[in-house]
């Protein structure tokens, strides 16, 4: 199969969906960048999450496909799209997703070769299957991005292991960026970022104590804080500023272009285990995240400068959408302020240290 490939002047890559995952299938990109340089890269995704590709020097094209929530101006329909990948005429398929959307992509495509995970599903379907990716990496606990780079892994080729993911961020939207800064009194550099929104309850700290420790941390080292959110989560946002004491910027507005440009330009980012911190860790911010249900062996932010805050219950990880041990997401729920302030305290004083590894806090179990 290596020599099938190798002979591919073109792939595309189908991602469809999700912002974290997107922005982890990035070393993959730049891993088949950097072991053949000629080599055209083009990837399939939903409208939503295309400005983390729009920009990327590897990739030759972005085929964007309309959202159902989105307007219709955003990207092709499904018969559209179908009909853009067969005009292509792609040698060859890497299928990245893994469900039954993607699977009619691949097939429509007409690849000659077309490459899925054995375990997908009707992976009959793909003439190149990849093994498990625990078999080929040899151990069970993977993180999203050697998941990603199982292909790479089992045909032999080369993966530089500082590898990362690098989101390039839009010229008009940086200058959009710092135009609005400097309207709030804002400077590049000078403000501490907060994402305190996250896709599950049992992986969103609480809002109150977001405002404490914006409220420490505005004090402490005389840095403006701002939140972000998005449109849908402007509730969240109301609920920290009330609870707040200090004056700080709530902006729920920003396009994911607009996120990407102030996520560049703050000195630290703070958040929980969402897209919003894979993008921070892409961007190369120092992170603090504030960990509650999920993998963090999964899905930790990868080769960033980051502290982790979590807990040490037996029951974790879990798969998020409800607590059946404790009826409430102690996980998160038991994390208090003073952890998550000394981490972002230490971030703050010492650009240049990386802590990889997570602080453990343990709650007491009842």
């Amino acid at each position: 199969m290596r020599a099938r490939l190798e002979e591919a002047d073109h792939i595309l890559l189908i991602r469809l969906r999700s912002l974290g995952d997107s922005i982890l299938t990035l070393p993959l990109i730049e891993a088949l960048h950097r072991w053949r340089t000629g080599l055209k890269l083009s990837i399939l995704i939903e409208s939503p999450f295309s400005p983390v590709f729009d920009h990327h020097p590897a990739l030759h094209e972005v085929i964007v496909l309309r959202n159902k929530k989105a307007p219709a101006a955003s990207g092709l329909t499904r018969l559209q799209g179908l009909l853009r990948v067969r005009r292509r005429r792609f040698p060859a398929v890497l299928n990245l997703h893994g469900g039954t959307t993607s699977l009619i992509f691949a097939l429509a495509s007409g690849a000659p070769l077309r490459i899925g995970q054995e375990t997908y599903r009707l992976s009959r379907c793909y003439n190149a299957r990849i093994p498990a990716s625990s078999l080929v990496w040899g151990r069970a606990h993977l993180h999203t991005v050697e998941h990603q780079l199982t292909l790479m892994r089992w045909l032999g080729l080369p993966v530089a292991p500082e590898i990362s993911p690098r989101i390039h961020v839009a010229d008009d939207a940086r200058v959009r960026m710092e135009a609005r800064l400097g309207s709030a009194g804002l400077r590049p550099g000078a403000y501490i970022l907060i994402q305190p929104t996250a896709t599950l309850f049992t992986k969103q700290w609480p809002e109150e104590n977001f405002a404490q420790l914006a409220d420490r941390l505005s004090q402490a080292f005389d840095l403006p804080v701002v939140f972000s959110a998005g449109p849908g989560e402007t509730e969240t946002s109301r609920r920290i500023e009330l609870a707040a004491h200090q004056r700080h910027h709530y902006w729920s507005d920003l396009d994911l272009e607009g996120l990407f440009a102030l996520i560049e330009g703050c000195r630290l980012f703070i958040g929980n285990d969402s897209g919003p911190t894979h993008a921070a860790a892409a961007l190369n911010k120092p992170i603090v995240v504030i960990w509650g249900s999920s993998d963090f062996d999964v899905w930790h932010p990868w080769n960033a400068r980051h502290e982790s805050i979590r807990s040490a219950l037996p029951c974790m990880p879990c798969p998020g959408y409800s607590c059946a041990v404790y009826g409430k997401p102690r996980c998160i729920l038991d994390i208090s302020v003073e952890p998550v302030f000394q981490a972002s305290a230490r971030m703050l004083k010492d650009r240049g240290q990386a802590t990889l590894s997570p602080i453990l806090v343990s709650p007491e179990i009842s």
